[in-house]
């Protein structure tokens, strides 16, 4: 046995370490992706053609939009509350001024919230 033959016979078992390998890997792969759930399509869709679940994510879309919307507005309003408060702590705003920030800033929040369920509503049908 020469020292030609012993590396072409350990590079077949390379070889073939390396295609076993792959094989159970591509195995491990399949049967992973085997249990996962089923994509949902969108929830305002009215039927399954393309158009119908394209328009169904626009409206989930404009849904989340609107959402979002009342989260940022309510993020807003807590901040000027905040920093009103912090400017009646140091003496530089009136109470009055943090009470009035304090009703019309719930209000706000109140009608953004309102407005966007009814437009969920309508958008949805």
């Amino acid at each position: 046995m020469n020292l030609h033959t012993l590396f072409s016979s350990a590079h077949q078992m390379i070889h073939r370490a390396c295609q076993a390998t792959a094989w159970l890997a591509v195995g491990a792969v399949t049967s992973a992706r085997a249990a996962l759930p089923t994509v949902e399509g969108p929830k305002t869709s009215t039927d399954s053609s393309f158009y119908g679940q394209i328009s169904g994510y626009l409206n989930d879309g404009v849904v989340l939009g609107g959402l979002i919307l009342a989260a940022v507005a309510l993020l807003v309003v807590a901040n000027a509350i905040i920093a009103t408060f912090s400017e009646v702590q140091q003496g530089k705003s009136t109470w009055a001024k943090f009470g009035m920030l304090v009703v019309v800033g719930i209000v706000l929040v109140v009608a953004v919230i309102w407005l966007a369920s009814k437009a969920a509503t309508v958008i949805v049908g």
